[in-house]
């Protein structure tokens, strides 16, 4: 009798613990890792909704359904995603709303249409080191790394004579980062900080660059170098 009181008392001890496992578990992947971060199209921009601005802050306006790794490996398929280039913020639909993983830093690998994010470390000034989302256009042992940005511009105000310009998202830019192992990111936008960039083979990549008449402005191109580069490791 003794021992089945013992055995009664550990069950009722051992199965809350054993339900709490499992309700862990059986949650949503935004419910364990990823909380809500806006409701609907919202950017801080006061007395005004995107249907009143023209242009899109998205680099792609739909959402389209990926693969999102996260930094413990975890993998998570048919996630619908898109990027807002104006917020840096890589968001996921849930119910029909935009949401955003938090912490960012938990997207290691984000693959959706034919475009690869990462979020990392960069070189935002000589002393200065930031976070932020980036696109993969080569890997390897050293990376070439994309950062997209986009401009908001307050509606102009009327002149004589003049249509004002609306409210608007434009110029569209593209940045380029070389990345090596875990370390920051460098933005590469001369001949001379792209060739430093890469820990070894330097003269092999800067007689590559100029046999083949390349150009840090050039996508293409840094591609090539980068891809060259870890064909040589």
């Amino acid at each position: 009798m003794k021992q089945k009181q013992q055995i009664i008392i550990l069950l009722l001890l051992v199965l809350p613990i054993i339900g709490k496992s499992q309700n862990v578990i059986l949650r949503t992947i935004d419910d364990v890792r990823f909380s809500k971060m806006i409701q609907g199209e919202h950017f801080g921009i006061q007395n005004l909704s995107l249907k009143d601005i023209k242009g899109s802050p998205y680099l792609n306006d739909q959402f389209v359904k990926g693969t999102v790794i996260t930094t413990k490996n975890e993998k998570y398929v048919d996630v619908p995603l898109r990027y807002d280039q104006y917020q840096d913020e890589l968001q996921f639909e849930k119910d029909g709303k935009a949401m955003t993983f938090s912490p960012r830093d938990v997207v290691k690998r984000a693959e959706f249409g034919n475009r690869v994010f990462t979020y990392t470390k960069y070189q935002f000034t000589d002393k200065k080191i930031k976070e932020g989302y980036f696109e993969i256009l080569a890997d390897g042992n050293v990376r070439l790394l994309a950062q997209h940005t986009i401009k908001f511009f307050e509606k102009e105000k009327e002149k004589p004579y003049v249509e004002p310009k609306p409210a608007r998202f434009d110029w569209p830019l593209e940045e380029f980062y070389i990345q090596v192992g875990a370390f920051p990111a460098q933005h590469v936008s001369k001949k001379k900080n792209l060739l430093e960039a890469f820990p070894k083979h330097q003269k092999e990549i800067a007689d590559y660059y100029k046999s083949n008449k390349l150009s840090t402005k050039d996508k293409a191109d840094l591609i090539k170098l980068v891809q060259y580069y870890n064909s040589l490791n």
